[in-house]
C-alpha cells in the first residue's frame, strides 16, 4: 500500500494552528512523525530520508507530494487573525504581530493579495513561494498509474534510489556490480536504461502490447509519448510499472539472492495495468480509443 498520505496526523492540530503560534518543537515533532510514517509506515525511522522534507511539501506539479509544511501552514492559519487586525477587527492575540509583519507585503490598499476575502490556502501558497514546475508530474500523477508505482516513480524522478554507487559514495565497502545483471556498476542510469535484465522486461512488454519504448531514456520517453490522453496515460502506467517492479526485484535479489525471469516481471506489469484500466469507469471513449483498448486486450466492452 502506498505510504505517502500521513495527512490525518498533519491535520489533527488544525484548530489549534488557527488559534496559536505552535512552538517550533511541537511542529518539529509532528513533521518528524509524518516523515517516519512516510518512509516506513511506522513511528520508527532511523535512516536519512531519501528526499528532503522541503521537497516532499511542494505541490505535485513542482515535484513534491503535496503535503503541507506545518510551520508555514500554522502561519497561514494565524494569518486569518492577522487579517482581522489589519481590517481593524478586535483581537487579543498579540503574538500574531510577528506574523503580521511577515505578511504585510501581501496587502495592497487593505486587501490581501488583491482579493476581497482572506484565504488561508492562498496565504499558504504566497508564504511558501513557488518553484519551477517539473516536466514529469503530469505523466506520473495520472489516474492510470498505480499509486505504489507513483511513489517509486517519484523517487526515481528525484534520483533518490539508493543504488550501489550511492552507497559506496556514503563510505560503504560493497561490490558495485548491478544486482540484476552482475555486469556493470549499479547506478541510476544503468538500472533504468542499460541493464540487460531491464531491457528484456521492456522488450517483452513492447512485443506483447505493441508499444515502442525509448529504452535509452525512459523518463524522456514518458514526456514524448504520442496518442490521446488515455493512450498516453496507459503507456505511462506501463513504464512506471516497469520501473517499480525492476526496483522491487533488485531489492529482492539483494535480500533473497534470487531473480524472477524478466518475462514474468513483464507479465505482472501488464496484468496490473490491465486490472487498473478494466476497473475504471470511462464515461466517454472515442472509436479510436475503443479500438486501441480492444487491440491491446486492455478493456472488455460489451457490444
Amino acid at each position: 500500500m502506498v505510504r505517502y498520505k500521513p495527512c490525518a496526523l498533519s491535520s489533527l492540530h488544525s484548530y489549534w494552528a488557527s488559534m496559536f503560534i505552535i512552538p517550533k518543537g511541537i511542529i518539529s515533532r509532528i513533521e518528524a512523525t509524518c516523515r517516519k510514517f512516510l518512509w516506513e509506515s511506522s513511528t520508527e525511522y532511523g535512516r536519512v530520508p531519501l528526499v528532503a522534507w522541503d521537497k516532499v511539501c511542494r505541490p505535485k506539479e513542482e515535484g513534491g507530494l503535496g503535503l503541507k509544511d506545518q510551520g508555514t501552514m500554522n502561519k497561514a492559519m494565524i494569518g486569518r487573525l492577522v487579517h482581522w487586525i489589519t481590517v481593524k477587527k478586535d483581537s487579543i492575540w498579540v503574538k500574531i504581530c510577528k506574523v503580521k509583519e511577515e505578511m504585510l507585503p501581501g496587502y495592497t490598499a487593505g486587501k490581501w493579495n488583491a482579493q476581497s476575502e482572506y484565504s488561508p490556502r492562498d496565504s499558504y501558497e504566497w508564504l511558501k513561494g513557488t518553484n519551477l514546475k517539473v516536466t514529469w508530474y503530469k505523466n506520473l500523477w495520472n489516474d492510470h498509474v498505480i499509486p505504489k508505482h507513483q511513489f517509486t516513480g517519484w523517487l526515481v524522478a528525484h534520483e533518490a534510489l539508493r543504488t550501489r554507487d550511492k552507497r559506496i559514495g556514503y563510505g560503504m565497502d560493497i561490490d558495485d556490480r548491478c544486482l540484476l545483471c552482475g555486469q556493470e556498476t549499479e547506478c541510476f542510469e544503468h538500472i533504468l536504461c542499460d541493464c540487460i535484465y531491464n531491457r528484456r522486461v521492456i522488450q517483452t512488454i513492447s512485443q506483447k502490447m505493441q508499444i515502442t519504448f525509448l529504452v535509452n531514456d525512459m523518463v524522456v520517453w514518458c514526456t514524448q509519448r504520442t496518442g490521446t490522453k488515455l493512450q498516453k496515460g496507459i503507456q505511462a502506467a506501463l513504464m512506471w510499472g516497469v520501473i517499480y517492479h525492476i526496483w522491487q526485484q533488485r531489492n529482492k535479489s539483494n535480500m533473497e539472492r534470487m531473480l524472477v525471469r524478466p518475462e514474468r516481471i513483464a507479465e505482472q506489469v501488464i496484468e496490473e495495468v490491465k486490472a487498473r484500466v478494466r476497473g475504471r469507469d470511462y464515461k466517454v471513449l472515442t472509436k479510436t480509443e475503443l479500438d486501441w483498448l480492444r487491440q491491446k486486450d486492455l478493456y472488455v466492452i460489451d457490444d
